[in-house]
């Protein structure tokens, strides 16, 4: 949900910008909000694909500790 709010939230800002600035400042101002959701939904990947090698490094040492008892 935070992802869809983000985006709805960066569509408007572009668009107030787009109405109120000249286009080659709005493109510019555009691009940068394109940019930061990028870079904002690239970390959430990372955070997410981190999170998952945890939980399989996890597994991974808990199937190994069968063995050592």
């Amino acid at each position: 949900m935070n992802i869809i709010g983000n985006k709805i939230s960066n569509d408007m800002q572009k668009a107030i910008i787009r109405n109120n600035f000249q286009p080659q400042l709005a493109e510019q101002l555009c691009n940068v909000i394109d940019s930061k959701e990028k870079a904002d939904l690239f970390q959430r990947m990372m955070n997410e694909w981190y999170a998952y090698q945890l939980r399989q490094q996890q597994i991974f040492l808990a199937f190994l500790n069968q063995f050592n008892r």
